[in-house]
């Protein structure tokens, strides 16, 4: 008993110590953080996808971009499927909720194409996505209730995705420059 309490409490210990670390960036990329996020409608939430995701310190524009490109990537596809999963049990909002599993495809195709952009160092090419991906996320109208929720979820997801798309348009002019 007393050896699994000792192993136990080494792994916990081990677990705060990489959260605490995990906590503090270097001083450059905080301020790159910083500059990058109070660009954007909502600092909070693009600072939580950057240091949420950021391994590397410090961290290089490309760190920063490849970050952006992957987060958003894996957000519009976590949307997808969040709303091909309300499709199941749709009634009377099946109609909207098409739209937005559409518009929400378009999304996750353009995103999808950032991180290929990236790897091929199209950086450029990752600007010229922010115009599709707010076309279809305008075609996601939110103005219709979901059963189950207070609140129709698409309105905080589509909120996000603009946000993630300033972000990838933000860091990539700083990649090209």
């Amino acid at each position: 008993m007393k050896i699994m309490h000792r192993i136990l409490s080494t792994v916990l210990a081990i677990i705060l110590a990489f959260s605490v670390a995990e906590a503090f960036l270097d001083e450059k990329t905080q301020q790159m953080v910083n500059g990058i996020c109070k660009q954007t409608t909502d600092t909070k939430f693009c600072s939580s996808v950057l240091l949420k995701n950021l391994n590397t310190l410090p961290a290089s524009n490309k760190d920063i971009m490849n970050v952006t490109v992957s987060a958003a990537e894996r957000f519009a596809a976590n949307t997808y499927f969040f709303i091909s999963t309300l499709l199941r049990n749709a009634g009377d909002e099946r109609p909207d909720l098409q739209a937005c599993a559409e518009a929400y495809a378009i999304v996750n195709s353009a995103f999808t194409n950032a991180v290929s952009f990236f790897k091929q160092a199209y950086y450029s090419k990752i600007v010229k996505i922010e115009k599709k991906v707010s076309t279809a996320v305008d075609i996601c109208k939110t103005d219709f209730t979901v059963p189950g929720y207070k609140i129709n979820p698409l309105v905080e997801r589509n909120r996000q995705t603009k946000i993630l798309v300033s972000m990838e348009k933000i860091v990539s002019h700083m990649v090209s420059s």
